[in-house]
């Protein structure tokens, strides 16, 4: 499929765009091909927007990042050990860039083993769902091929996540929760080879093999959508959400005060994830948190934000009149969460603006 290059990177931020000609330059000066590959290849097929630039060079990919920051005047995080780097852009954009490699898992669960490779095709066979795995050569001309070998755009085209391989929920689990918030970002079906494979590897305890953080770390991706409890909501049907929504009283539990969060309107956008966060363990008692907070590798914050609510929240309800002689102990996120949780209009003199 031939695609006329400047059409679809007008669909990019202009800020953004600002960016190409530079990056372009940079891969003819080293004699080098560079890529668009993954989500913004499909992000600007669908005609959405995408902030961040994730790049692919056939070469090194580290030494092309340095030159590039360089040229830029932009900060610069080298990941040795992946290929990759990271060239920090203004407003906590970046642009991605990343060694043409293969991955080989050693053990379900565990970070992959990279190998530099020429071959294309190997390197995309790497990555999660057919719908993102396309690529288009940056400095190829006006027009260039859409590369997908794997028939994304015709899943793009019907809607479909679709895995690349019958192992890849065990490989990597996390896709389990990429999966979901592909569906369900974008209104689409898990293709039902796909689901049954996922659903095999949920009901075989894959997801036991990763560890809390790398788990956090896709519910933080949650959280940053508008809706974030469909999210939720949809892990939880698949029973992705183990040990950490208990039930369907404790997923109404979250509901509740999900919804009650998002309606806030004196949140900014990271103090609202952070009592996001805290309401999805608010329903556990003071142990399975603690317990919790150590396996999840929460923030002193992030903990105390929740045991903070529960005792307030206690408090409250037991005995109010104690509030004024021991609000001071408690932090702010627990005090507005435990404010639009309950209504109750004696925190009020104590919420500072979030």
């Amino acid at each position: 499929m031939k695609i006329r290059i400047g059409n679809v990177l007008k669909k990019l931020p202009a800020e953004i765009q600002a960016y190409i000609p530079i990056i372009k330059q940079t891969a003819d000066e080293l004699g080098t091909e560079v890529y668009l590959v993954g989500g913004p290849v499909r992000d600007l097929l669908l005609k959405r927007n995408h902030i961040d630039l994730d790049i692919m060079v056939k070469d090194d990919g580290i030494r092309f990042a340095t030159l590039l920051a360089g040229r830029t005047g932009r900060n610069l995080t080298v990941y040795r050990e992946r290929l990759t780097a990271t060239v920090e852009l203004p407003d906590n954009g970046h642009i991605d860039v990343a060694t043409m490699r293969t991955e080989t898992y050693d053990h379900p669960g565990v970070l992959p083993r990279v190998e530099a490779t020429s071959d294309i095709t190997r390197d995309l066979s790497r990555r999660d769902f057919t719908i993102n795995a396309m690529a288009v050569q940056l400095n190829a001309g006006d027009q260039a091929e859409l590369i997908d070998p794997f028939n994304g755009h015709d899943d793009l085209t019907l809607s479909l996540i679709r895995f690349l391989h019958p192992r890849s929920f065990i490989d990597d689990p996390t896709r389990i929760y990429r999966a979901i918030r592909f569906e369900v970002r974008f209104g689409f079906k898990i293709e039902d080879h796909t689901l049954k494979a996922l659903k095999t590897a949920v009901s075989g305890n894959a997801l036991k093999t990763i560890s809390g953080q790398r788990q956090v770390k896709e519910f933080n991706l949650y959280l940053r959508e508008p809706n974030p409890f469909l999210f939720i909501n949809k892990a939880y049907e698949l029973g992705a959400m183990a040990g950490i929504v208990s039930d369907h009283k404790a997923l109404e539990s979250i509901k509740k005060m999900f919804d009650k969060i998002m309606k806030e309107k004196n949140l900014n956008g990271e103090n609202r994830r952070c009592l996001l966060f805290a309401s999805l363990f608010l329903h556990h008692d003071t142990n399975e948190i603690t317990n919790m907070a150590g396996h999840f590798g929460m923030t002193k914050k992030q903990r105390s934000t929740i045991i903070d609510t529960k005792l307030l929240m206690n408090i409250l309800r037991e005995d109010p009149s104690r509030l004024n002689s021991i609000i001071k102990r408690y932090g702010d996120h627990a005090r507005m969460l435990a404010y639009i949780i309950t209504d109750n209009k004696l925190l009020l003199p104590y919420i500072s603006q979030q």
